[in-house]
């Protein structure tokens, strides 16, 4: 917030500049002469020049008195009229979104993610996303999977699309899969959901397929018994389905006919409902697994139509019911000092928190930004950003800015994207986008 001070009343003057003799209030008449004595011009009246004479006063009455000058306006400020202009040059960050950010700026994550929660149930139906953005950074950096996923299902229900997903960690990403173990179906793991799905038992048949997937081993996954779903087991299949494309599960489906012609009953075009979302979605992602493309698009359409978005994409590597090749993650990029892009040069990637000024890093973003005409920032792998850095990067933005350079910042997430944003950094160079 910037408060400027510097709006006064109109007419307001500067201070007069102090003279020798008697001082005198700027409203209080002049003292009356002496009688006899003539009675002194005024400082500010012209000079006198030839007029006729005045004729004699009636006799008996007295001379009116001359007109009094104008009194001058007060040349100091009038603090009770006195108006102070604010400007917001922040983002429109609720009073507990920047609480949040200003407890993760300080290392205070816990406590930010509890304030966050707490206030969630104030702004549901708001579909306010980065509340909701903040809070699921603020679980993915506490470690803490079972919030995430709860928040998840929420979200599913408030936005009526498909929510974030838990990243894992390096060491889980990138190690090597472990060799199929043998089962009771050739050395693939077998799966069958119960007839009746809520939000309990397909959470536990959830987390045991993703878990199979994440050992290597592939997995057959039965629906042909399932004859009644509700919402929650829906959001929860869905973030299933995810999951195991995440991991790079190898999953064959069967009884996929079953599920779709169920959850085709449970939804009507046109008809927007949240609480029916989870089943659009779920619907959407078993008919792309079959391979179904067509089917999948006039869905999507369906879908577009009922709740005025854009209709999904077709994935095809989404479909589960033929093994897919493993495609080895990256390797992540571990290096403390940031380093450009291998695939694009005018893209810096950063690494890490950065703390106390963040000296080193500072340098390498002014050294590369005065090599590059239009310089990105890739803060993807930015875990925080404290209020010295974020100081030092405001000053750095005023100086690339001055160069004329056109600076933006990549894909920081919600949380160091919103303490740029309160220290200025937003209102100098872009914050946003890929």
């Amino acid at each position: 917030m910037v408060f400027s001070f510097f709006k006064k009343k109109e007419g307001d003057g500067k201070p007069e500049s102090q003279t020798s003799g008697p001082v005198t209030s700027p409203r209080a008449p002049a003292p009356a002469p002496a009688t006899g004595a003539p009675a002194a011009a005024p400082a500010s009246a012209p000079a006198p020049t030839a007029a006729a004479p005045k004729a004699p006063a009636a006799p008996g009455k007295a001379p009116a008195p001359a007109a009094a000058a104008p009194a001058p306006e007060p040349s100091s400020y009038n603090l009770q009229e006195l108006t102070i202009e604010v400007a917001d040059t922040g983002t429109h960050l609720t009073a507990e979104e920047e609480e949040a950010v200003v407890l993760y700026a300080n290392g205070q994550t816990a406590a930010a993610a509890t304030g966050l929660r707490n206030a969630l149930q104030g702004i549901t139906g708001q579909r306010r996303h980065e509340s909701w953005a903040m809070l699921f950074e603020l679980y993915q950096q506490l470690n803490k999977r079972a919030e995430f996923d709860e928040l998840a299902l929420m979200y599913v229900v408030e936005f009526e699309s498909t929510p974030p997903l838990w990243r894992e960690g390096v060491a889980a990403a990138t190690a090597a899969p472990r060799p199929a173990a043998a089962g009771a179906a050739g050395g693939a793991g077998y799966i069958s959901l119960p007839a009746s799905l809520n939000g309990d038992n397909t959470s536990k048949e959830v987390d045991r397929l993703v878990k199979t997937c994440k050992a290597g081993t592939q997995v057959k996954l039965d629906m042909a018994k399932v004859t009644a779903i509700d919402s929650m087991a829906a959001a929860e299949l869905l973030f299933g389905w995810q999951s195991v494309r995440k991991v790079g599960g190898v999953v064959q489906i069967a009884g996929a006919e079953t599920m779709i012609k169920l959850l085709s009953s449970k939804i009507e075009t046109g008809r927007t409902a949240p609480a029916e979302a989870p089943y659009w979605l779920l619907l959407l992602e078993t008919t792309q697994a079959t391979g179904n493309q067509e089917a999948f698009e006039n869905l999507a359409i369906d879908y577009a139509v009922t709740y005025e978005v854009s209709p999904p994409s077709w994935d095809g590597s989404a479909v589960f019911t033929a093994p897919a090749p493993k495609v080895a993650a990256p390797k992540p990029d571990t290096a403390a000092t940031p380093t450009p892009s291998a695939h694009s040069p005018d893209r810096l990637v950063l690494t890490g928190a950065l703390l106390q000024g963040a000296a080193a890093q500072i340098q390498s973003i002014r050294d590369f930004a005065s090599k590059q005409g239009k310089p990105v920032l890739d803060f993807r792998d930015v875990t925080r950003v404290d209020f010295e850095t974020a100081g030092q990067l405001l000053n750095l933005a005023m100086e690339l800015v001055q160069t004329g350079a056109v600076v933006r910042i990549a894909s920081a997430n919600a949380l160091v994207a919103g303490m740029l944003h309160l220290m200025g950094v937003g209102e100098l160079i872009e914050i946003g986008g890929n």
